[in-house]
């Protein structure tokens, strides 16, 4: 009877440590999904800081095309997670769609950057009138006031995604 209980022991213990192996796991996935995003928006000659350059420039159709890039990179990152099989991973699911949901709202500010860049073109071309070209400098501010609450709704998301990071580790036995 001992012995039973002791292979028992043994048995859930291996159990438990199995299951901190696939947690840890799915943080180091995490993890790298959030220094690919880092890379995205701050790394050198990423598409956000090319995107830099080229608007530094005056060339908008090149601002365009590196915009495109960095829709395409969030949405392979974004794809990934979803794609995360959590399985039995206590909170792993809820972690899961914290960083989707996150990562989604900051591509949305991101390529919002389409439509300014638009205005912008109208507001600055000459063969436009005068009403055209205000017009454009009236939408460029509501594009601003609704990329102020873009960041609002992005802060939200990243401290949802902060909390879930918080609540999985803890659970897991990852702090």
């Amino acid at each position: 009877m001992k012995q039973k209980r002791i292979l028992l022991a043994i048995l859930i213990l291996m159990m438990a440590s199995c299951q901190s192996k696939k947690a840890a796991n799915l943080k180091t996935v995490f993890e790298q999904k959030d220094r690919a995003v880092f890379n995205v928006m701050v790394g050198k000659n990423g598409p956000s800081d090319r995107k830099l350059a080229c608007l530094t420039m005056g060339d908008y159709k090149c601002a365009l095309r590196e915009i495109d890039a960095e829709e395409r990179a969030f949405d392979k990152i974004i794809g990934e997670i979803n794609a995360l099989r959590t399985g039995d991973i206590k909170h792993g699911n809820e972690l899961k769609t914290a960083a989707a949901n996150y990562y989604t709202a900051v591509k949305e500010l991101e390529i919002s950057e389409r439509f300014t860049i638009a205005q912008q073109l109208i507001s600055q071309n000459k063969a436009n009138t005068e009403a055209v070209r205000d017009a454009a400098t009236h939408k460029q501010l509501q594009l601003s006031k609704d990329k102020m609450e873009m960041h609002k709704i992005i802060s939200k998301k990243e401290q949802l995604y902060a909390d879930a990071k918080k609540k999985f580790d803890s659970v897991n036995h990852l702090d």
